[in-house]
């Protein structure tokens, strides 16, 4: 037996009907009226947004009250730079060379990479140091009764350009420093 599905049983079709809900729908006019509602609120809160408020009325004048003149010069903010600023002009002295007959002291700079209690340590940062690139020494210091501390240090540098530099790439491989000045005679 043949069976024709272009067409379907009337009974699926009318149940396919009932199972949607009619959709609630609102009037044309509500949202005409909400529309122009809105629209006037709008209108209303720019129009608040305008105004100033009125200052109040002087009272009467008193004893202690100022003078006209004197409210009006303090409510216009005037700025008077051009005025004012060369009479403020502070002239800073050139800075004279020592002539004291001293001899003049020299600074160099150091950075302290590192201090440890045994030389071995000392050494392996000292070798990784050096092949970053970098004037490196171990000194060695003994305190009293605390033993002999070997102090790894990078420098000396006379320019605190080269010293910045030396100092950005220990930051860049995670070494913390301290910086050291020190005076030489020249």
């Amino acid at each position: 037996m043949t069976h024709d599905f272009a067409k379907k049983p009337k009974a699926a079709a009318t149940k396919s009907k009932k199972k949607t809900k009619p959709k609630s729908q609102v009037p044309g006019w509500v949202w005409l009226f909400t529309g122009i509602v809105t629209g006037i609120f709008i209108c209303f809160l720019a129009y608040l947004a305008d105004i100033t408020p009125a200052k109040k009325p002087a009272k009467a004048e008193t004893a202690t009250s100022k003078p006209a003149k004197q409210e009006e010069e303090e409510s216009t903010t005037r700025f008077d730079f051009y005025t004012l600023l060369p009479e403020r002009e502070v002239i800073v002295p050139e800075e004279q060379p020592d002539t004291s007959g001293k001899p003049q002291q020299e600074i160099i700079y150091m950075l302290q990479a590192g201090s440890f209690k045994s030389a071995e340590d000392a050494d392996r940062l000292r070798a990784k140091l050096i092949l970053l690139g970098l004037d490196t020494k171990v000194e060695a210091v003994s305190g009293k009764g605390k033993g002999t501390w070997h102090r790894v240090q990078v420098g000396p540098f006379k320019s605190r350009s080269k010293l910045s530099a030396a100092r950005n790439t220990l930051i860049t491989e995670g070494i913390e420093t301290l910086l050291l000045k020190r005076k030489i005679d020249s």
